[in-house]
């Protein structure tokens, strides 16, 4: 019996800890399908970027295999044991990986949907996307600070709910004037949130 979508959506929300501009999950049927599609393939391995896009971006993916159903609460567990390797704002000890703590506490990914499918041997195949992804080269997950200390007015359990609507084409946005017009048209989440989550890329 697969391990049910619905039980792994309340884990997410307890890794918050220490995040002061830290963005409140919400499931989306629409993510977790591509999430499903992907694991159905039973590929064991991420895919190119093309193969997890929703209207026009890039979804963040973190995946699991198993030689039998686990919960989905020690499935992200592992994704989060990560923790130990990651040191703030972006770094990773002796070459291990951090890539699927990071995507789970990056604060400008606001909604989450997953799948798990029983593949070839007896594999079961466990993979959830993220909008916006994360794991941006160079760029901390997250400010670190108290829960909601940028977004005291849009906070519901100690999780700003303000993501941006937009999204800067270039990594360089919040630094450009918007005065301009080719700025504000390439840079809308700079020059259109002032007090929101914006995603990086």
């Amino acid at each position: 019996m697969y391990p049910q979508q619905d039980d792994c959506f309340q884990y997410f929300g307890e890794f918050v800890f220490c995040r002061l501009w830290a963005g409140a999950w919400s499931y989306s049927e629409e993510v977790a399908a591509s999430a499903q599609a992907w694991v159905d393939q039973c590929a064991l391995a991420h895919g190119l970027p093309s193969t997890r896009m929703l209207d026009g971006y890039e979804l963040g993916e973190n995946l699991f295999y198993s030689s039998a159903p686990y919960p989905w609460s020690e499935v992200i567990n592992a994704w989060h044991s990560e923790w130990i390797y990651f040191t703030y704002p972006n770094e990773t000890a002796d070459g291990r990986t951090s890539g699927h703590y990071t995507q789970i506490v990056w604060n400008s990914s606001y909604k989450i949907g997953c799948g798990v499918a029983l593949c070839f041997n007896n594999v079961y195949y466990y993979g959830c996307h993220y909008y916006r992804a994360g794991n941006f080269k160079t760029w901390p997950p997250y400010k670190a600070g108290p829960p909601c200390g940028l977004c005291p007015n849009a906070c519901e359990d100690k999780l700003c709910t303000n993501p941006c609507p937009h999204i800067n084409k270039y990594l360089n946005c919040p630094s450009a004037d918007c005065s301009y017009e080719d700025v504000y048209k390439y840079c809308p989440a700079s020059c259109l949130c002032k007090d929101e989550i914006i995603p990086i890329g």
